[in-house]
């Protein structure tokens, strides 16, 4: 591997700490494989006008790129010491892939075109993380501007989203904000290392820099008011709004994100080392939004006009926490998302898919749902309590209509399901019911109302056997390519079945275990991988549908998805996720390897 690439031509040779500098143009040479994006010189002068809005869009393009490396409990973080403890968001990113993720992460990549050979797995991995932050700033390659001096961490912090006063009449006039506070905070490993580059950034781009003592720190500010500030501590290089980095430095006093007891839960329900993580206080992200909201439609209904109920809109409503993780294992890449589950809320129970070995093999997509019919009752209980009189007796007269036709109690799990057969697409809904008589009798149900609506929606109905299975196909005008929308009902066994075409229905009732989804090595991998017991569940083929997938985005440069992004995809299995309830809720998304 050409060792050159994890250098910059156009590096300038670092210089010495200073406070105020001069506009020097930025380099014109790009990282291999990366186009030149016109920009203009008042344009790269405002790219580093604040200096946070570099370091927030490196790290969006490092954490993006890099398969969205987001981590788990396993090392300790660097640098939630330093973060305030009123964070309402935090986001760390481990460069220094600690604990089992270097290895795990080389087997990972070792599936994927340049990460080949493990012996070169550190190079290339610096070769991408180059090109990704070369592609901010050509002197912003990742080996010769961060590496040298960071400690392997990066982090962003959130105190506020800002302040602003959010107009009554909220469509005629949009709402203001001030800036929210906000700081990166860069583990360092080598302070002085950091202070020449950062000082040879603000030379380089013009940006003058004032020096005051904040906290008995050295604090630097960028521009008026409180666009931008960074700092330095021992520990740490604290970069982003005045407050931002000044709320950081009072942590020494105030306490940090480390001591706050939210934060402590939510980083121990992650599991395992990994690569980076984040945690989210929605009950202060949210209860501003709340506030406004409220307040708006008070003004609303004094001014006369009509609003509609708030329904849910209380703090309350939210989890306590939020955390996430992503890490990386041999074969796949695992994003978490944990909170507590907020009390009230309805369980559909966790328990491996019943569905599965009886859907088609040539499932290329499908989501599924439990007890679909006891969510919705429970949560159309729950809307109940909430709503106001008046739109009580409504929802009481759309819940008479349900038990007219049986209610939906009935209803078990549900699927929706897209299917594949060569160059045909196809597909439908599945859903249980308690045992084959109340299936039968729903399906006689569906067609009979059908049957009733059929003059004013201009359906027909034609009736087949498939197998000893009736089958209904009801045909509506106005399907695609002036063909008529044909959509078939059948029930099997304890299954409610419809699908597009009669094709999806005698596909169900063909399949045995032996041919079924469940069957599929791609989809158990997936499910084993995401949690086979689970309340719901998501899952797509991936190298059943790349082609189409990457040739329907990019179908005005299709050579690009040929030559640039199909031999990466071509080494990607399945994708899915499953929600698995408990006192704690866990998302998991799982990307395979192949």
């Amino acid at each position: 591997m050409d060792q050159n690439m994890n250098q910059n031509p156009n590096a300038a040779t670092p210089m010495e700490p200073v406070s105020v500098g001069t506009v020097v143009p930025m380099g014109e040479a790009w990282a291999e494989g990366v186009s030149r994006v016109p920009v203009s010189p008042r344009s790269r002068r405002l790219r580093w006008g604040i200096a946070v809005a570099v370091v927030v869009s490196v790290l969006t393009a490092t954490v993006a790129g890099a398969f969205v490396l987001s981590g788990g409990a396993g090392a300790k973080s660097l640098t939630a010491g330093a973060v305030p403890k009123n964070a309402i968001a935090f986001l760390e990113v481990r460069t220094d892939l600690p604990g089992d993720q270097h290895a795990k992460l080389a087997d990972f990549m070792s599936h994927f075109p340049g990460f080949k050979d493990r012996a070169q797995f550190d190079n290339a991995l610096d070769e991408m993380l180059n090109k990704l932050t070369g592609a901010v700033s050509p002197d912003l390659w990742y080996s010769s501007a961060f590496k040298p001096w960071m400690e392997g961490e990066v982090s962003v912090a959130v105190m506020d989203l800002g302040s602003g006063k959010m107009s009554p009449t909220m469509m005629s006039s949009p709402a203001v904000y001030t800036l929210p506070s906000a700081v990166a905070i860069f583990a360092l490993k080598d302070r002085a290392a950091a202070q020449t580059w950062v000082s040879g950034e603000l030379t380089r781009q013009g940006v003058t820099a004032t020096s005051q003592t904040y906290a008995g720190t050295t604090l630097y500010t960028i521009g008026s008011g409180d666009t931008g500030a960074y700092a330095f501590t021992d520990q740490d290089l604290l970069l982003g709004t005045v407050a931002g980095v000044e709320a950081s430095l009072d942590t020494k006093t105030n306490g940090s994100l480390a001591d706050n007891a939210n934060y402590q839960a939510a980083m121990k329900s992650l599991t395992g080392d990994s690569l980076a993580r984040f945690y989210i206080d929605p009950s202060v992200i949210f209860s501003g939004d709340v506030a406004a909201m409220k307040s708006a439609m008070s003004a609303l209904a004094q001014s006369g006009a009509s609003t509609p109920p708030m329904i849910g809109m209380s703090s309350a409503s939210f989890p306590a926490w939020i955390a996430g993780s992503v890490r990386a294992e041999s074969d796949h890449m695992v994003v978490d998302v944990t909170y507590p589950r907020p009390t009230g809320t309805s369980e559909s129970g966790n328990h491996v898919s019943r569905l599965a070995p009886v859907l088609p093999g040539t499932t290329v997509g499908v989501f599924e749902v439990h007890s679909v019919g006891k969510l919705v009752t429970d949560e159309l209980a729950a809307l109940q309590a909430q709503l106001p009189a008046g739109a009580v007796s409504q929802l009481q007269s759309a819940q008479d209509e349900l038990t007219r036709i049986g209610g939906i109690d009935w209803l078990g799990d549900g699927v929706a399901v897209v299917t594949k057969d060569g160059s045909i697409y196809g597909g439908g809904l599945v859903v249980e019911a308690a045992d084959a008589a109340t299936a039968s009798t729903k399906v006689t149900l569906i067609t009979n109302l059908a049957a009733l609506a059929g003059g004013s929606l201009k359906l027909t109905s034609r009736h087949e056997t498939y197998k000893g299975v009736g089958i209904t196909i009801l045909t509506a005008p106005g399907g695609t390519a002036g063909m008529p929308l044909e959509v078939a009902v059948a029930s099997s066994g304890n299954l409610l079945i419809a699908g597009y075409t009669d094709q999806f229905v005698k596909a169900m009732i063909d399949t045995t275990p032996a041919t079924s989804l469940a069957s599929q090595p791609d989809y158990s991998a997936v499910m084993a991988a995401t949690g086979s017991s689970n309340e719901n569940s998501f899952y797509v083929n991936i190298p059943a549908l790349e082609d189409q997938i990457g040739q329907a985005v990019l179908a005005s440069s299709p050579t690009r998805w040929t030559l640039d992004y199909k031999p990466y995809f071509d080494h990607l299995g399945g994708i899915g996720y499953s929600v698995v309830d408990g006192n704690t809720v866990i998302l998991r998304l799982v990307v395979m390897a192949k």
